[in-house]
């Protein structure tokens, strides 16, 4: 049962979050969609920072699961890779679709309240690191780096765009943008696409996102 009322409260916590933003929606209002006692909520979470990071934490376990299955029957590394734009195309279509919350946390409070700012952070990385992972498998190391980054600003992009337009083409434009770097990248070095893929072990592991240590009570 205490489980149970935890997760309603993240999941309420996530709709009011991704629709109106962090600090726009208060502690009340999360406590009456999610029809619980105020004690409730702060037997689960310390701080509204904590229930932040918690969403942020829930969110990224989710989107990394989520590419898990639609990666899951696909070898070759550049499909691999246009999965991941392809993952990030669907999103935009869906009712819930309201821009990135890691985003949007990070725009919010920067990078001085850890609680949030970590998970925020980790999930950039994690995405960076797998699709740098992928690019390996084609191209060298530093140049995988380079473009792992690249890639990550331009779903970054996309996702904005999406957002501001309300068109899912953002994506595959920003696939077409990442296919052609890395066809030039490939094609300094004649590099063939290796059968390894040394990706998946990141992609097992990002789905567990190491929460930082709980702050004083910031009750809001």
């Amino acid at each position: 049962m205490h489980g149970d009322k935890r997760q309603i409260l993240v999941k309420k916590a996530t709709a009011l979050f991704s629709e109106h933003g962090f600090q726009a929606v208060g502690v009340d209002s999360i406590i009456r969609d999610s029809d619980v006692a105020r004690m409730t909520l702060y037997r689960h979470f310390a701080s509204k920072d904590e229930l932040i990071g918690e969403v942020l934490s829930q969110r990224h376990e989710h989107i990394f699961q989520s590419i898990e299955e639609k990666m899951q029957p696909i070898t070759d590394p550049k499909k691999r890779l246009k999965c991941i734009f392809d993952w990030y195309e669907s999103w935009f279509c869906t009712a819930e679709f309201a821009g990135c919350l890691f985003e949007r946390a990070l725009a919010e409070f920067g990078t001085k309240r850890p609680l949030i700012s970590e998970p925020a952070v980790l999930f950039r990385n994690s995405m960076t690191d797998l699709m740098t992972g992928i690019l390996q498998d084609v191209v060298s190391p530093s140049a995988a780096k380079q473009l792992g980054h690249v890639f990550m600003m331009l779903l970054d992009g996309a996702t904005v765009e999406a957002r501001a337009t309300n068109d899912s083409h953002s994506a595959a434009i920003a696939w077409g943008t990442a296919e052609k770097l890395l066809e030039q990248e490939i094609g300094k070095t004649g590099r063939v696409a290796s059968p390894k893929l040394r990706s998946h072990a990141l992609l097992k592991k990002s789905p567990n996102p190491k929460k930082p240590k709980p702050e004083a009570k910031n009750r809001r």
